[in-house]
């Protein structure tokens, strides 16, 4: 009897531990996935004032279709603010997805993953991580397009 309340302790002890170090293991996946996906903001986040750098160069030109016309007859202004309007549109895009994520992603994290497994975070976290790799495309493809466009009309 001494020997199998001996061995039941060994094999409860066993498995206490394993469960800590299990759920060690899992709250370090979750940590890593959450500061992977940080990380990604903490990148995108400084090109916003580029953004609106680029938006308010684009912007300015919208005001000068007057003078641009009387120096250039030819220039199809309506071609002109419809471009000025989509770039400047997909910048706003961009920005609104920005802010979306960090409110969406972030707030709340405790209530959200309070009584949700290991899963459930991991897949919430993946989720996160996808939407901001997303805003960083979106960035991205926002600042190309109005740098290639200020070239194009070559503004200062």
């Amino acid at each position: 009897m001494k020997k199998i309340t001996s061995l039941l302790t060994v094999c409860i002890m066993l498995a206490l531990i394993s469960c800590g170090s299990q759920k060690k293991k899992e709250q370090e996946q979750e940590k890593n996935l959450f500061s992977e996906s940080m990380a990604l903001h903490d990148e995108v986040m400084p090109k916003q004032e580029e953004l609106f750098s680029l938006k308010n160069k684009i912007n300015t030109l919208g005001t000068k279709m007057d003078s641009l016309k009387k120096a250039n007859p030819t220039l199809d202004t309506s071609a002109l603010r419809t471009t000025i309007t989509g770039i400047s549109a997909k910048i706003d895009t961009a920005s609104n997805h920005m802010s979306d994520w960090m409110h969406n992603f972030t707030s709340d994290l405790d209530e959200k993953f309070q009584n949700k497994s290991h899963e459930e975070i991991m897949n919430y976290l993946k989720k996160g991580k996808e939407d901001i790799e997303k805003v960083k495309q979106e960035f991205n493809q926002s600042i190309s397009e109005a740098k290639q466009f200020i070239d194009e009309q070559k503004i200062k």
